[in-house]
């Protein structure tokens, strides 16, 4: 007997309506969460422009003006409607960030069946099975907690929003091959930057796509495709390093050299995926294992080395099964921009926010493999299957909604840095005071 999505009555909509209750049931407990008022919530959301009044002159502030090193318009315009409404009430700003993830959590689901729907690179078999349990699985995933339970990260929410629409706007350009979808791209591509500028890399995503559907990069097609979301990433490039000009961070003075920022990065994509795949141990702070002028730790070296082994053992798969490629790709176009290569004003090498779009290849990829096999195998080993995800998805609803307990106050975040302070002994005790000197400042 064959098992499919599309055979049951009103698919298109009990999806989507468990999706939200997924999100619902894990992240309930942050709408009882307080501000953070020593953690950025006192300077990214209570400000001037929040408190400046739904007028002109104020939204042209908004859009025109860096506010400490940010650039993030729309989420700073969803501040100010939330507050012009209901104050600085911190049940309705947490509420706008549970709909948002809930309504991304949906949006994955509508882009990834679409994407399977015109991939032309791997056979996909119930599409939106894959799609389903795919989304289900970004849902709840614990490394998302950052990005629902923080306020003043809900730029991720708002970006990822407007980059999923952007997503379906551009993959129904390739399809139906109609201006207005392209154009509509681009004005969801800018109101994605608007939000946070991680929006930077769609162009590298749109290539992926095209990839995927079937185009070949030898086309001119692909490329004039590409080119005006090249042309506006360069400008929202040089935006975004204007804006974080002057901004304060704990390495104005003495960065790392690019040897030790490259080992980093391999260490940090490392730590991305492991966390990604089976999260463990998650943190609001990973601070850099040494301060800038302080030699490495010598552990950091072995990175490097574990990824090539882990490229070379998986290299049959990525060449021979495109979806490893895809999501690889998928991966890393979403992570690079994170990984210090270039220095950033960030305090921790990892943040569980920044991985918030990247997840969703490796929980494409669980979920591939998973209806993969179901459909495959037999009776006996259907139920192990079936026993084994539930225990997995239920291992991340769990996880997830602890996390988003820890995320209550900044009294219960101090608890943990002092906890992180004991348990991380290869973290020099200079690290944690500058670090800790900038969190009760």
């Amino acid at each position: 007997m064959k098992y499919s999505f599309s055979n049951f009555k009103h698919s298109q909509w009990i999806c989507p309506a468990l999706l939200v209750l997924s999100v619902w049931a894990v992240y309930f407990p942050i709408l009882g969460n307080d501000f953070l008022y020593q953690w950025d919530d006192q300077v990214v959301l209570m400000n001037h422009y929040t408190e400046g009044g739904l007028n002109l002159r104020n939204l042209w502030a908004i859009f025109t003006e860096f506010h400490q090193g940010q650039y993030s318009p729309l989420n700073e315009s969803l501040f100010l409607l939330i507050f012009s409404a209901v104050g600085y009430d911190p049940f309705w700003f947490h509420l706008a960030g549970l709909m948002f993830h809930a309504a991304n959590a949906c949006l994955v689901y509508v882009c990834l069946c679409r994407l399977l729907e015109i991939n032309r690179r791997f056979a996909v078999e119930h599409r939106q099975a894959v799609a389903f349990f795919a989304a289900l699985l970004f849902a709840v995933h614990p490394f998302n907690v950052e990005a629902v339970a923080w306020i003043s990260a809900s730029k991720i929410l708002v970006y990822s929003f407007f980059y999923l629409l952007a997503t379906s706007a551009f993959i129904s350009y390739l399809k139906y091959g109609r201006i207005k979808y392209f154009l509509l791209t681009l004005l969801l591509f800018v109101c994605s930057f608007w939000g946070k500028e991680q929006a930077v890399i769609f162009p590298l995503w749109a290539l992926l796509i095209c990839w995927m559907a079937g185009y070949s990069f030898r086309e001119r097609k692909v490329w004039f495709s590409a080119m005006p979301f090249l042309l506006l990433s360069l400008v929202f490039g040089i935006i975004t390093i204007l804006s974080q000009t002057g901004s304060y961070t704990l390495f104005d003075r003495a960065g790392y050299p690019l040897w030790q920022r490259m080992i980093y990065a391999f260490y940090a994509f490392t730590e991305y995926v492991l966390k990604s795949v089976i999260p463990f141990k998650l943190s609001w702070l990973y601070p850099f294992p040494a301060l800038p002028g302080d030699p490495l730790p010598q552990w950091l070296l072995i990175y490097p080395l574990l990824l090539a082994i882990l490229l070379l053992a998986f290299w049959k798969q990525i060449v021979t099964h495109k979806v490893w490629a895809f999501c690889l790709l998928f991966f890393g176009i979403h992570i690079a921009f994170v990984l210090h290569i270039v220095s950033l004003p960030r305090f921790s090498v990892v943040a569980d926010r920044y991985a918030y779009m990247a997840t969703v290849s490796v929980c494409l990829l669980i979920a591939y493999y998973g209806v993969n096999c179901f459909t495959k195998w037999k009776r006996n080993r259907k139920i192990i299957l079936i026993t084994a995800f539930a225990a997995y998805l239920l291992y991340f609803g769990i996880y997830a909604n602890i996390r988003s307990r820890a995320w209550y106050d900044t009294d219960t975040l101090k608890k943990e840095t002092l906890d992180l302070q004991k348990e991380r002994e290869n973290v020099t005790t200079n690290t944690y005071q500058n670090l800790l000197r900038h969190f009760y400042r």
